[in-house]
């Protein structure tokens, strides 16, 4: 039976920043079908955390007006408050953070909750005790994310939690249905280690994957695809072995570049190009 072409969704970041209903037409315009929402470590978009039920119900149904969903969230907020830190009011405030995000998600119809695995962020030093603090508060998250079933799915980062294999050990010590792991193949190409070799560790429980294009030792989500060290086809080929039928997520930064939908526009292309071609479908 010929398989499906996956979801594609595209970060919000990727897009220039306009009104919701003008994104959601440029992401469809592109050939996207869900784009991620952004809650990071801004005031502007925490903010979000704080809308009301009207609110983001009316945010869900413009997108559903624009053919879109809002499939995943990225909650990089836990940067400014990391669930490890040494300091208790930004835990709390970390923790406070997470539970809105998963009502938030709750009212969006968001299925998946991407979390970095930071323990502490730049400003503080990682120590045992800091990731120790935030797998127990993982358990912590787990339980909030299971009374509005929603899945929070960790990212391997730069940091604390390198590589799915590493990643996939906290996953099993929360052992809740609704973490899991949300691997970004170039930041884990980046890092020196192969996202070929990776993804198998994470089979069964990856929720979704961010899709952008790598180079050595540089997290440079500007690179038009196919021009940077990611072996696409092979990461493509992988995750069919390994019956991924999740979302494929492109995480640019376009937000300052006036040609943001050719990049876009190329990237899902560029995807989808070589999915077929992995596949042998006729491209």
């Amino acid at each position: 039976m010929k398989r499906e072409l996956p979801v594609f969704g595209i970060y919000e970041k990727a897009l220039k920043p306009k009104s919701f209903v003008e994104m959601f037409k440029d992401a469809e315009k592109a050939g996207y079908q869900s784009m991620e929402i952004s809650i990071d470590a801004t005031d502007e978009r925490l903010r979000r955390l704080a809308w009301t039920k009207e609110e983001a119900e009316s945010v869900r149904r413009t997108a559903e007006s624009c053919n879109m969903k809002i499939l995943t969230m990225c909650l990089s907020g836990h940067k400014r408050f990391p669930l490890g830190s040494t300091n208790p009011e930004i835990v709390q405030t970390g923790l406070k953070v997470t539970q809105r995000a998963i009502e938030l998600a709750g009212r969006l119809g968001t299925r998946v909750i991407q979390i970095p695995a930071f323990d502490v962020y730049e400003t503080e030093t990682r120590t045992e005790e800091t990731q120790k603090r935030y797998v127990d508060n993982l358990y912590k998250v787990a339980r909030m994310a299971e009374h509005v079933c929603v899945t929070m799915a960790i990212e391997p980062v730069e940091e604390n939690l390198l590589a799915v294999k590493d990643t996939m050990e906290v996953v099993r010590q929360i052992d809740s249905w609704c973490m899991q792991i949300y691997p970004d193949v170039a930041n884990i190409k980046s890092l020196g280690i192969d996202p070929i070799e990776e993804l198998p560790y994470g089979k069964g429980h990856i929720a979704a994957v961010h899709m952008r294009d790598s180079l050595p030792q540089i997290y440079d989500a500007t690179l038009l695809f196919g021009t940077g060290q990611l072996d696409f086809e092979g990461v493509f080929e992988k995750l069919d072995e390994l019956e991924f039928t999740g979302p494929l997520i492109v995480e640019m930064w376009n937000t300052d570049r006036p040609e943001y939908m050719e990049y876009i526009s190329q990237a899902r292309e560029y995807m989808e190009e070589h999915i077929r071609k992995v596949r042998g479908e006729h491209v």
